[in-house]
């Protein structure tokens, strides 16, 4: 349980144990210590890798792009290719994607690739495992998400009522800590109201997966005895209106 919600320590069990994470390091440790040194029998190579700053050049991609000027573009993104990869580090990955990305853009089929991409569902567990994956790797996300949930607790803790809009609510994951948190009120748990908003699926169904994600917080909330109430929302955000949500 989550006892120390309201308390001022920013404690949060709803993600991995420090134990987990503390094996996980070492781990990773031992994985980069042990590709440390040179293999036994290999030789050190005569001749140099060139180094070449990517990301320098996808820089001045996109700024050619910026300036329609397509010509340079192409001349840039014609180097960028020589040295990508979906399957080299991290610096080579990245140019990957984001030299696809500019690509699409020269050619005029960005909207034609994320309609692609987005057709595309993703179930809700391949969804957590690279959360889980994401937060374990990087410790921002979760700790904006444990402020985050802290000053919502401290800021309604004599609410009876907590409405939350969500912009981007994807999956949702930031929100069972939270909803642990509050059902450990003493005298009850307030009335909690999450409008989840997000973009529209392509095909028959629209909102179906911020709806999902609805579903998945409400039988949380039913877990830990929390009224509950959703409102989802799958629309442009820039034509939310107050009335959408039901009251900002």
């Amino acid at each position: 349980m989550n006892s120390g919600f309201y308390n001022e320590s920013p404690a949060c069990h709803c993600e991995e144990s420090s134990d987990n994470e503390g094996k996980n390091k070492q781990h990773y440790r031992k994985s980069i210590e042990s590709k440390r040194g040179r293999p036994r029998g290999s030789k050190v190579s005569g001749t140099k890798k060139e180094v070449i700053d990517l990301r320098s050049l996808l820089t001045r991609c996109a700024q050619a792009m910026a300036d329609n000027n397509t010509a340079t573009a192409n001349e840039f993104l014609k180097q960028i290719r020589q040295y990508y990869s979906p399957y080299g580090n991290a610096t080579e990955r990245l140019a990957h994607c984001f030299a696809n990305a500019l690509e699409a853009r020269v050619a005029g089929t960005g909207s034609a690739l994320y309609t692609a991409l987005t057709s595309r569902r993703i179930p809700a567990a391949e969804s957590l495992k690279a959360y889980q994956t994401y937060v374990a790797a990087c410790p921002f996300k979760r700790m904006s998400n444990i402020f985050a949930n802290k000053s919502i607790g401290r800021l309604t803790r004599e609410a009876t009522r907590i409405h939350i809009n969500d912009f981007g609510i994807l999956c949702g994951f930031q929100w069972p800590c939270l909803i642990q948190g509050i059902s450990l009120r003493l005298g009850g748990s307030p009335l909690l109201r999450i409008t989840g908003i997000d973009f529209t699926l392509p095909g028959f169904r629209p909102a179906d997966g911020v709806e999902q994600t609805g579903r998945h917080l409400m039988n949380y909330c039913k877990r830990f005895n929390v009224p509950f109430e959703c409102n989802a929302i799958a629309k442009k955000w820039d034509t939310i209106r107050e009335k959408n949500s039901g009251g900002m």
